[in-house]
């Protein structure tokens, strides 16, 4: 049976289950990526444009191609570049994709291994893929198709064995790190891409399981898949591996063509291997112009400090550069670029040339919004720490509110008093705990970079699965419970509808400071920054809830803070909802009748300008903190929307 994914790659799936695709072709003429750079510390300082690429000439055929390079030479931007994963802004030159241009979303069709690992921990390895799968595939297959092109994907990587393991997180422990490098792999290869990119996969790997992801990837080649990664440092029996070898300096190309020509091209511009050195270590030694010949094949007479090194090391770069531009190599890879983009300039000026369609999303939003949702439940329920642990703790805290306060009395001098401070109490307890709403997003923000630029689901489905499988559902139960607990041990006052409003008091309090972590959770990469900027905000919010100070004792033009303020609103309506028209008393007189106090409920709402009248003054306030989340919420999509995802 064939299909067509995205409407552009032919796949063929046979009877196994298993997809085969052809590698395709991937050239580039004079790629030149530059970026904006400022000088000085100052945001006003001057900003000059910085090449990292310089005039590129490539290309990538089917099998094992490798970009090596020392550490800031631009293999990872050359990766990027070719996989459509830069800001076109700064990238001038032309690439083609089997001749032709690479269509809208290119990102989308290929598969791309990031460094970092991007795959859930508290899923298993089956389970990735098939989120992969569910979300990547053609929607017009069925479901035991999908399923039999997983076990195709773990048959091919050999992770039969613990297909059903945990990847694993700081919390869980899963599958091996060679095995979780695999897992990275197989949810590209889902697809069956025609182009797989993987930047630096032997990173964080000891010797032997970067040899065996290695072998896995040459198997891949193999079998007809174009395969482009950039590595450092491999050793040798992984060199041997590749089939078709770039390197870089600088950003300029200092040799590309076939590896097994490499060794030759060096000795024959003056740069010999010693005996049983590493290639790699060799060639990263002479382009970071640190070879040293072999002190043993010296006359110790004639032998000094300087001779032991390649002369004129400062130019070592150009030298390189212009040995390459002038050898057979170079020229052979210039043909055969120059005769792809000669034909292919022959079609546009004849019009033949059909530009391939933008690649689309294979399922619709509320399909990607079913399967996000799915896994973010998955993922709560199997994290302790944030579904059980948080449960408890709020199960713990409620008790030890509800005996501090318990039974709470109607005294003239306490009762106020004692409420007043209960609410601000439990008020603060809702605003600080929902801190940990800033991990809503830090701890996912590579994974949901790495999965939306890649095609597997838009922005609006993982933010809306986020609201209505994390934040509201987090913040409800707990609220609910903790509602429950305080409101009967505290002994405010006896009523169904009491309760209710004090519960969606507390619920409307817990969403507009998660609204609002989970804003800086978007905004901010850093954990420690994002929290700290949460709890100045929370501080300020305090100060002006009106208890620590008398909003109308504040200048004036400090006193619009109020209107930003969650504790006020969240006081406001806890205070109207036990106090209006609530009396206190003083004691008993000599017939046992209840003395009143001069303060009621009603003067206390007064003295802090509270207004109560209408039944609008308390449900204003819960409405603030609706419409404070949901602004906050908004913003948090509109960041998520224009985030810059491209690397």
């Amino acid at each position: 049976m064939s299909s067509k994914q995205n409407g552009v790659h032919a796949v063929e799936i046979s009877r196994s289950g298993a997809m085969e695709t052809r590698g395709s072709v991937i050239s580039g003429q004079n790629v030149v990526y530059s970026v904006d750079v400022r000088k000085g510390a100052c945001c006003c300082g001057q900003v000059t444009q910085k090449e990292i690429l310089k005039g590129v000439d490539c290309i990538f055929k089917p099998g094992m191609n490798a970009i090596l390079g020392p550490t800031g030479s631009g293999k990872s931007s050359l990766l990027d570049v070719l996989a459509g994963r830069k800001d076109p802004s700064g990238l001038k030159g032309e690439i083609l994709f089997d001749g032709v241009p690479p269509p809208d979303n290119f990102k989308c069709m290929v598969g791309y291994v990031v460094q970092d690992d991007v795959v859930m921990g508290t899923l298993t390895v089956r389970e990735n893929f098939e989120f992969s799968a569910s979300l990547r595939l053609p929607s017009k297959l069925s479901r035991r198709e999908r399923n039999e092109r997983v076990d195709t994907v773990i048959q091919e990587l050999g992770l039969g064995h613990c297909a059903d393991t945990k990847v694993g997180n700081e919390f869980i422990r899963g599958v091996s790190g060679g095995e979780r490098k695999r897992t990275n792999i197989g949810m590209e290869l889902i697809i069956s891409p025609p182009v797989l990119f993987l930047d630096e996969p032997t990173t964080g790997l000891d010797a032997n399981t970067a040899n065996s992801v290695m072998m896995l990837l040459k198997r891949l080649a193999i079998k007809g898949r174009t395969i482009i990664f950039s590595i450092h440092q491999p050793r040798y029996s992984i060199y041997r591996l590749f089939d078709g070898l770039m390197m870089l300096s600088m950003g300029e190309v200092v040799y590309h063509g076939p590896t097994k020509e490499a060794l030759p091209f060096f000795k024959s511009i003056g740069y010999t291997i010693q005996e049983n050195n590493n290639p790699p270590d060799f060639f990263l030694d002479v382009i970071s112009g640190d070879f040293h010949v072999d002190v043993e094949t010296l006359d110790p007479e004639k032998t000094t400090t300087e001779s032991c090194t390649t002369s004129n090391e400062d130019n070592i770069h150009d030298s390189l550069v212009q040995s390459y531009q002038n050898s057979n190599v170079c020229q052979q890879i210039q043909m055969e670029v120059k005769a792809i983009f000669d034909e292919y300039h022959r079609k546009v000026s004849q019009n033949e040339v059909v530009r391939l369609p933008p690649i689309q999303y294979n399922t619709s939003f509320f399909t990607q919004l079913v399967i996000c949702s799915g896994r973010t439940i998955k993922n709560i329920l199997r994290n302790p720490q944030t579904s059980v642990m948080q449960l408890f703790v709020i199960l713990i805290f409620a008790a030890i509110v509800g005996a501090i306060y318990w039974q709470i009395d109607d005294d003239c001098e306490s009762g106020i008093q004692n409420r007043v401070g209960a609410f601000f109490f439990i008020v603060m307890n809702q605003v600080f705990g929902n801190l940990s709403a800033v991990e809503l997003f830090i701890k996912e923000r590579a994974i949901f970079m790495h999965e939306n630029v890649s095609g597997f689901y838009r922005v609006s489905a993982y933010f809306f699965s986020k609201i209505f499988c994390d934040v509201i559902p987090m913040r409800l139960f707990p609220v609910v419970i903790f509602s429950v607990v305080t409101y009967y041990m505290i002994g405010f006052e006896a009523g169904a509808d009491k309760l209710f409003i004090y519960m969606l008091g507390l619920f409307s309090v817990a969403m507009a400071a998660s609204g609002l972590a989970f804003f800086f959770s978007a905004l901010v990469k850093i954990f420690a920054i994002a929290n700290l900027c949460i709890a100045l905000c929370y501080v300020f919010m305090m100060v002006f809830s009106g208890l620590l100070i008398n909003i109308a004792s504040i200048a004036e033009w400090l006193r619009w803070i109020k209107w930003i303020s969650i504790f006020r609103y969240g006081l406001n309506a806890l205070s109207i909802n036990e106090l209006k028209d609530k009396q206190f008393y003083n004691g008993t007189d000599v017939n046992g009748t209840q003395q009143l106090c001069r303060e009621s409920g009603n003067a206390y709402l007064e003295a802090q300008g509270i207004e109560y009248t209408t039944d609008f003054d308390l449900w204003q306030n819960i409405m603030a903190l609706l419409v404070f989340a949901t602004f906050f919420l908004v913003l948090t999509f509109i960041r998520l929307l224009t985030m810059n995802k491209l690397r």
